[in-house]
């Protein structure tokens, strides 16, 4: 669609052609007696200069008008800011589960960056102390490759929970309130690490970060995670409005993650944005052409009469 960005404009326009017409009007009233030097001019290179000059005035005033046309662009849609934490203690490898736990995480972080593409996601993984191995990103799968090189042990055999969580939560200092979330995955308790859990969970409650935790391994008494350090996740989540889940196996970690992926509301996408493309550069070229054309057109009736 097409249209003028300043329509009051256009009637200024008009002015040209009738200008034209009343001196054509004026110009033949004057010649019904004509005299010799009129006869003998070259009326038509005049009529012709004028004509060119006040068609420019009014091509230029079309430009001024504002002559414009309508695109339309999609908005990308903006998600949120999830952080996944990522528990890299020894445990996390060994005996007394249903396959390897760890793996069984990484596999778990392939389906939410699946079920989330236009989330920001980051990865925050932790032993005795934590590290970001991927800020905040877009790019799913580079943060995946990230995530499939990470192995057990490598920060430590110890578990810093409340670290980590620390952490992820600088991860989202500029998210705005509301767009922001943490999943937690672990097997242990926290037993390293300067912060207790509990205070970076109430800075997190503070932010309006909701952590949603899953507890990886089978029942307590089997060898895997303690009835103490469910009590913990369980306590991270509900101070911090997120959500608690139990991943026994590769398969329920997967179902853990799919169900939290689905808690996360996203961002509805934004509708196409109307753009408007200026079309006044060619009414200003056809002006200046015009012009010249004029300019040229008076020199050669000069230099008749020269």
């Amino acid at each position: 669609m097409s249209e003028f960005a300043h329509p009051m404009l256009l009637p200024l326009a008009m002015l040209a052609p009738a200008a034209l017409a009343w001196l054509t009007l004026i110009r033949r009233r004057h010649l019904r007696v004509p005299s010799l030097a009129r006869v003998r001019r070259p009326r038509l290179a005049v009529d012709l200069a004028t004509a060119l000059a006040l068609a420019a005035v009014a091509v230029a005033w079309l430009g001024a008008a504002g002559p414009r046309r309508a695109s339309h662009r999609d908005v990308p849609s903006v998600g949120r800011d999830l952080v996944v934490l990522l528990d890299l203690s020894a445990s996390m490898a060994g005996p007394g589960r249903q396959g390897n736990s760890f793996a069984a995480a990484q596999h778990a972080v392939r389906r939410l960056a699946d079920l989330r593409r236009n989330d920001r996601l980051g990865l925050v993984a932790f032993g005795g102390r934590a590290a970001v191995f991927s800020p905040l990103t877009r790019d799913h799968t580079t943060l995946l490759a990230l995530a499939s090189s990470l192995a057990p042990a490598t920060l430590g055999r110890e578990t810093a929970i409340g670290d980590a969580l620390a952490v992820a939560l600088e991860q989202l200092r500029d998210t705005r309130r509301g767009s922001g979330g943490i999943v937690l995955v672990s097997d242990g308790a926290n037993n390293a690490g300067a912060l207790d859990p509990a205070t970076a969970a109430e800075a997190a409650a503070d932010r309006g970060i909701p952590v949603s935790t899953v507890a990886v391994g089978g029942e307590p008494g089997t060898g895997a995670i303690s009835l103490a350090n469910e009590s913990l996740l369980r306590e991270i989540a509900r101070r911090t409005g997120g959500e608690f889940v139990r991943a026994r196996d590769g398969e329920a970690l997967t179902a853990a993650f799919e169900h939290l992926a689905a808690l996360e509301p996203s961002v509805t996408p934004a509708p196409a944005q109307r753009v408007w493309i200026d079309r006044s550069a060619a009414p200003a070229g056809w002006a200046s052409a015009l012009l010249l054309a004029a300019a040229l057109g008076e020199l050669i009736n000069r230099r008749a009469w020269a």
